[in-house]
């Protein structure tokens, strides 16, 4: 009979040492991944004996035996008691060569335990991990007492300078305006701006639940040295009035990456700031289409343009009144997604046709769904103007996101 090949999940059979060794020559994360990957399997089998139970004896061989490649990143979160346990165990050996950190704190009335133990060994974590430099958080909504030892965890990173903040539970109807700073986004932002804005050089914040006024103006007055910055559906009609105020950006002059993804912002503010400098000479600005608009937009006005030309602009989802106010933007680069923008073909031609339509364009990307008589005639377009390099070849959702 043809010997069974071995298999890392085959954890109860009797070459389990085998299996273990195979183990520990992996990177730690991977090794974490297999773990789970078992304790899945164990559930969905219901099998008497626990197949984690000779690995999860093996912590001490993990630290003395096979003297591991540690990881500088690490993804966790609360969904494996097995994992946890290992975590534990070994995070005086692993934390302190961690130089990113994934984690999912996610908290439910059913695994409060568990939770409260993924709470000790994330805080644990942090409070060793003395050269972390990136950390994403993908926090559920939970009440203005939670968490204080994690937060005073964070304020002690001294090397952070990339935070990633994303809702994990996108709710519905995300908080009243008036109720914001009871949230524990908002405590989990402004603690890391508190502690840490000075240093940021990367900040994504994306969720629906809205940035508050006075938090957005610790951001921009105070994170200095951001050179990247996405900020995706926190800002609402509430920030509108304060993101309209011109006042140059605190990271005005190191700000190379601007995204602005479904916010209720007008595109034309937008625009006008760009060109005024407020957020220095970008290189990149990325803009997705803003959500549901409110009130009237500002007065038109002409976008004087006092800053370099951008080396690429992105544009996705928007309609014709909001595009026409981007078109001002001076970059080299432009691309544009279909979905929303400028739907009849004949807008694009015609608009094309101007000098004024994203003066100092070198290179034009549509999407790839243009069909080939509108796709000529549009290059024909572009080429009276002098721009002769035009590319269909961004896909139909969304525009194709390059290497920066």
């Amino acid at each position: 009979m043809q010997q069974r090949p071995e298999t890392l999940t085959d954890v109860t059979s009797s070459s389990t040492t085998r299996k273990i060794s195979l183990l520990l020559d992996l990177p730690i994360e991977i090794q974490f991944e297999i773990i789970e990957l078992l304790q899945r399997d164990w559930q969905a089998t219901r099998v008497k004996t626990h197949p984690l139970k000779s690995l999860r004896l093996t912590c001490k061989q993990l630290e003395a035996l096979c003297n591991p490649v540690f990881a500088e990143f690490i993804s966790i979160g609360a969904s494996s008691r097995p994992a946890l346990e290992l975590c534990k165990e070994l995070t005086p050996k692993f934390a302190k060569y961690l130089k990113a950190l994934e984690c999912f704190n996610s908290e439910c009335e059913e695994e409060r335990e568990l939770f409260m133990q993924f709470e000790f060994v994330l805080t644990t974590i942090l409070e060793r991990a003395v050269h972390l430099q990136k950390i994403s958080l993908y926090p559920c909504i939970t009440d203005t007492k939670a968490h204080s030892q994690l937060l005073s965890a964070i304020s002690k990173l001294s090397a952070l300078e990339e935070v990633n903040i994303r809702e994990l539970d996108r709710p519905e109807y995300p908080p009243r305006y008036d109720t914001v700073q009871s949230t524990f986004h908002h405590r989990l932002l402004n603690h890391i701006l508190d502690y840490h804005s000075q240093r940021l050089r990367v900040l994504v914040v994306c969720g629906s639940t809205p940035m508050h006024e006075s938090t957005f103006i610790k951001l921009r007055d105070t994170a200095s040295r951001l050179q990247r910055l996405e900020l995706s559906q926190c800002l609402t009609i509430n920030t509108r009035d304060v993101f309209a105020d011109p006042q140059r950006w605190a990271c005005a002059g190191r700000l190379e990456y601007l995204c602005i993804n479904q916010c209720a912002i007008h595109s034309a503010t937008i625009a006008r700031h760009i060109g005024a400098g407020v957020f220095g000479p970008l290189r990149i600005f990325r803009i997705v289409g803003c959500i549901e608009d409110f009130g009237d937009p500002p007065p038109s006005a002409t976008t004087a343009w006092t800053i370099p030309p951008l080396s690429r602009v992105e544009v996705v989802q928007f309609n014709d009144l909001e595009m026409s106010s981007l078109t001002s933007i001076h970059a080299k680069k432009v691309y544009i997604g279909i979905r929303m923008v400028w739907i009849r073909g004949p807008l694009w031609i015609e608009a094309f046709r101007r000098s004024t339509t994203f003066p100092e364009a070198v290179e034009l990307h549509v999407g790839r769904s243009w069909d080939n008589k509108n796709f000529e005639e549009l290059k024909r377009s572009c080429a009276m103007r002098g721009l002769t390099k035009v590319e269909r070849d961004l896909y139909s959702l969304e525009v194709v996101r390059i290497a920066d």
